[in-house]
């Protein structure tokens, strides 16, 4: 395979990755059969376009063309706005991989809780998103107390936990953009002119 596909292979692997999804759930969102997303990340097919967009767009990434002189600029841009707002901490996506544990033993546990598919929904939408670190701890409460009401085989526990995924859920939605916070450090490269001198 030619470098430039590498790049983009490695590239979608690493985005996954940080989600962190599965190459099943990247599967579900972006309608590509996990075994080709397989085959596509180990290198070993040819990469068609129509696929690259599918698989792109369910890991919101974008695919441009953009002039050669440019891309210095653009990578720079792309690696601040990345570990700015996109790259979870190892911590945070190691208690996502727990929750999602959880809650699929939540499901087993109790089949036929109606607030089931609210909690599967949740943690897919909150794993689309860059969660903050303060967050942690109600990420790890989450999981402790789902973990909790499987084991005392509470339905009504279960319900409390997903009121207390669904305040996270907003919180994260409604969060200003990284762009809009005060910290933020400036950017190497400019598309604009916006130096005085």
């Amino acid at each position: 395979m030619p470098y430039a596909t590498d790049e983009i292979v490695k590239q979608l692997r690493e985005t996954r990755e940080r989600k962190p999804l599965s190459q099943r759930e990247l599967s579900q969102l972006s309608g590509v059969p996990q075994a080709q997303i397989s085959r596509i990340e180990s290198n070993s097919i040819d990469l068609r376009l129509s696929t690259l967009i599918a698989i792109a767009h369910a890991l919101d990434l974008e695919i441009a063309l953009v002039p050669r002189k440019a891309v210095p600029a653009i990578k720079s841009i792309t690696r601040q706005t990345m570990d700015a707002a996109s790259i979870q901490a190892p911590e945070i996506a190691r208690e996502m991989r727990r929750l999602r544990a959880s809650i699929h033993r939540t499901q087993v546990a109790f089949p036929s809780l109606p607030q089931n598919e609210d909690l599967r929904s949740s943690f897919m939408f909150v794993q689309q998103w860059p969660i903050p670190a303060n967050d942690f701890g109600t990420l790890r409460s989450i999981r402790v107390a789902l973990e909790r009401a499987i084991g005392n085989h509470s339905s009504d526990d279960v319900a409390d936990v997903i009121n207390d995924f669904r305040s996270l859920r907003n919180r994260i939605a409604h969060a200003p953009p990284a762009s809009d916070r005060d910290d933020q450090t400036r950017p190497a490269y400019s598309l604009d002119e916006d130096d005085d001198g």
